[in-house]
């Protein structure tokens, strides 16, 4: 393939060849594939600009820009031999002389080579020219291919992407009016900075770090861009973006991408660009309580004195937010992003928290901190591994070390000269997989948005910072993260398995204390270590609630009257009780009118989301008395995503609606099964991975089930051959059955779950591939695995 490109002849045209962004990068690069013997054999570059410009004097301005690569003089002959690709064109963007001009050209080339070329389009350029030179190009035909195989054209555009996501996606539909997306190659130059690459060979080529890679062993990721350097001249430019859309929605995103990313099916473009959308797809949405708690903007003093900015600028120099993301491998895992300029040094990295270990036998008394695992951009390129040893002697006492891997020698000394090459070099190659796809940017400007608007609104009033210093805001700081809190009140758990830890994990992150008691006292120590505040027996555990109290039940519903009978002896008038298991709602009426009798309160929860959900975000039915629920609502908000929780009615309500959902969930599961079934057995070679993939891009069908259903394939191939965790014979949790009994007392014909039901009871006698489907989505969003 290498051989066929370098054949292939091409014509390389820059819009915008005499601005800064040609000088300072693109021209650059060019000489440095020169050097590198990366360019094609036949390839012309025809800088496009506004300007009029005498042939001597395009000479010297490309002069100029390649001499910045080096501190020895270029030699005549060498530059000549380079400068022979170029040429100058003057055009005005919205005339379409220059255009048929550059037709010409093109076409004269073409003759002389007598091959069709491949053409590159270098949009150096503001955005407000896109649309004029899109649709001049499309007039002399410019945006079309060859008719042969190796003649293509393509354009490069450089961020931002729009200014919002109503802009951007204007920008996308501009885009398509012209070209095809394998056409469109969206710069960030960050993902082909050596490190950024380098962080996924760390990864995915070294099982020692891949296998440890997620929410099990690292505790928080810190992505950081702090730059010494100001605004400069830069004003104008600089005061109509600020800190977080300048590097933050995207820079500093990608970066996050590229260390949270699965391991692509395929090293191929598609399959990495997939994986980096659907990570950022995870990002927390916000809310105006989560942007006034969890982010911070602020702006260096004297910045105001600046040519270009306004004297009333609210503009941010620095910001700081904490995030993170819903996906099940990174789910509880703290996100802090900062950056910004005048900061106290410059320092560009990402640093990955492993957790501490929960006891450390031969460790020394006293504190030592966790290991970190950081991938830096500057002042060096390098992997940093820190870790702890014994010092040397008789004495038991530990070091902290660093294990440090110098990436490598940059061979050009000129900032980004080394990045764009690569980017130039990628896109005549064809290789879309560092550049941004559609629904990487529109997934960006999602996240951003909110926060610009909550800062429009000042939900974070602007602070400032004296240059040369790095501000400390409270959400980034490690201590003060927790010790700042304030809590929101205390609530006891009875049950902490998969869903009722995770609910506490998450209560304790929004400012609650939790306390907890289960039945096997190993869950209980492990989530002390997270700081839970564990008890080892129920009066334990209800002597160390402040009154009045509140206790969550998040027990099988057979246990459900054991556990309220140990209860109400231990309870005073006042308490209350929350039943967030799955029960039958009738059970949950009595429970309701039995313990009103002794003055307790009773609201029964249905929290649907699996352990992920619980952990994440829930959504939550709450039944009850309507006071009561008030009383509790913070609670509930404070588990659930938003506006995913609902009072939905007196006592029981909560657990009737929560097994219809259940019901409704059988019909549904069943439905996808057996389609998948009939895909399965097709008389064409279907990939079932990738046709789940696609349901769940905006099809009528896409769903949470569905993307479950996708990562079950990913993790056990098509064939689910795994008995484990794809049994054939499918588990029946009861909500099914129930939902099909109260259809039945109602007189309202329920045949589709009904059929579902049946069907899993049946598996057993039965067990077919279409089990196999079932067990694996149900081990995907719930955790569940066949009984041995």
């Amino acid at each position: 393939m290498q051989q066929r490109i370098a054949d292939v002849p091409a014509i390389f045209t820059i819009f915008g060849v005499t601005g800064d962004l040609a000088a300072k990068k693109i021209i650059p690069s060019l000489w440095y594939l020169h050097q590198e013997h990366r360019l094609p054999k036949r390839l012309a570059v025809i800088g496009f600009a506004r300007r009029e410009l005498s042939d001597a004097d395009f000479k010297d301005l490309v002069r100029k820009a390649a001499q910045k690569t080096t501190s020895e003089p270029i030699a005549d002959a060498e530059f000549e031999d380079f400068f022979r690709m170029f040429v100058y064109k003057a055009g005005d963007y919205t005339q379409p002389k220059g255009f048929a001009a550059l037709r010409e050209d093109i076409s004269r080339r073409e003759n002389e080579w007598k091959q069709c070329a491949s053409k590159l389009f270098y949009l150096a350029v503001p955005a407000t020219a896109f649309e004029n030179i899109f649709s001049r190009l499309a007039e002399e035909k410019l945006n079309l291919p060859c008719d042969d195989l190796t003649g293509w054209t393509r354009i490069l555009i450089e961020k931002p992407f729009g200014d919002d996501l109503a802009t951007a996606t204007a920008l996308e539909e501009l885009l398509g009016r012209f070209f095809k997306d394998e056409q469109v190659y969206r710069i960030d130059h960050y993902l082909f900075k050596e490190i950024v690459q380098g962080i996924q060979n760390f990864r995915f080529s070294n099982n020692l770090f891949e296998t440890k890679w997620g929410n099990d062993n690292i505790e928080r990721i810190d992505v950081r861009l702090h730059e010494s350097i100001g605004v400069e001249s830069r004003g104008i430019f600089y005061d109509a973006v600020g800190a977080l859309k300048d590097v933050g929605q995207n820079h500093l995103l990608e970066m996050l991408a590229a260390i949270t990313m699965d391991y692509p099916a395929a090293m191929d473009a598609a399959a990495v660009i997939r994986n980096r959308e659907a990570i950022l797809e995870t990002l927390e949405p916000w809310s105006d309580e989560t942007i006034s708690a969890r982010t911070f903007r602020a702006q260096y003093e004297g910045y105001l004195g600046i040519e270009g900015v306004r004297p009333d600028s609210q503009t941010e120099t620095y910001y700081a937010l904490r995030t993170s993301l819903s996906h099940p491998r990174w789910a509880g895992v703290t996100v802090y992003m900062d950056s910004g300029k005048r900061m106290g040094e410059s320092r560009k990295e990402i640093v990955l928290t492993l957790r501490h270990p929960k006891e450390c036998l031969l460790c020394q008394a006293g504190a030592h901190g966790p290991n970190t695992i950081t991938f830096r951009l500057e002042p060096v390129d390098e992997i940093v591994v820190s870790f702890w040893t014994k010092k040397p002697g008789f004495e038991h006492v530990l070091e902290e070390r660093d294990l440090s891997f110098f990436l490598y020698e940059k061979k050009n000394k000129v900032q980004y000269v080394e990045e764009y090459a690569k980017v130039i070099h990628a896109a005549i190659e064809g290789d879309q997989s560092l550049f941004c796809s559609a629904k990487e940017v529109a997934a960006l400007w999602s996240f951003t948005d909110p926060i610009v608007d909550g800062w429009r609104r000042d939900l974070v009033p602007l602070a400032s910072y004296a240059p040369d210093t790095t501000p400390h805001p409270m959400l980034l700081a490690t201590q003060a993260d927790t010790e700042a809190q304030t809590e929101k009140g205390t609530v006891g758990f009875i049950g902490l398995g998969k869903m009722g830890a995770n609910l506490a994990r998450q209560l304790q992150g929004k400012g609650w204390r939790a306390h907890g008691y289960n039945q096997e006292s190993a869950a209980t120590k492990e989530l002390e270590s997270e700081g839970l505040f564990g008890a080892y027996s129920i009066a334990e555990l209800v002597k160390g609630l402040p009154a009045p109290r509140t206790l969550w039940l998040m027990v099988p519903h057979a246990a459900v009257d054991t556990v309220i009978d140990e209860l109400l002896p231990l309870l005073s008038k006042g308490d209350t009780i929350i039943d967030g298991g799955n029960s039958p709602y009738k059970e949950s009426i009595r429970r309701s009118e039995m313990l009103a009798e002794s003055g307790i309160g009773f609201l029964d929860a249905g929290v649907s989301g699996g352990p992920d959900g619980a952990l994440v975000g829930a959504c939550v039915m709450v039944g009850g008395s309507r006071e009561l629920f008030q009383q509790h609502e913070q609670l509930f908000k404070d588990m659930s995503v938003p506006d995913g929780y609902l009072y939905v009615g007196k006592a029981g309500a909560g657990h009737f609606v929560k097994m219809v959902h259940n019901g409704i969930e059988y019909g549904m599961m069943q439905s996808l099964a057996e389609g998948f079934t009939v895909l399965k057995r097709a008389p064409f070679d279907l990939d079932l991975t990738k046709i789940a993939d696609l349901y769940d891009h905006r099809s009528v069908v896409e769903s949470r089930l569905i993307g479950w259903l996708r990562s079950a394939y990913e993790a056990m191939g098509a064939e689910l051959n795994d008995d484990v965790h794809a049994s054939p014979v499918v588990g029946a949790s009861g909500e099914g059955q129930w939902t099909v009994d109260e259809a039945r007392e109602l007189g309202i014909p329920a045949p589709v779950i009904e059929a579902a039901l049946e069907f899993r009871k049946q598996s057993a006698k039965n067990p077919s591939y279409t089990g196999r489907i079932l067990s694996a989505m149900r081990n995907q969003f719930g955790g569940h695995i066949a009984k041995k």
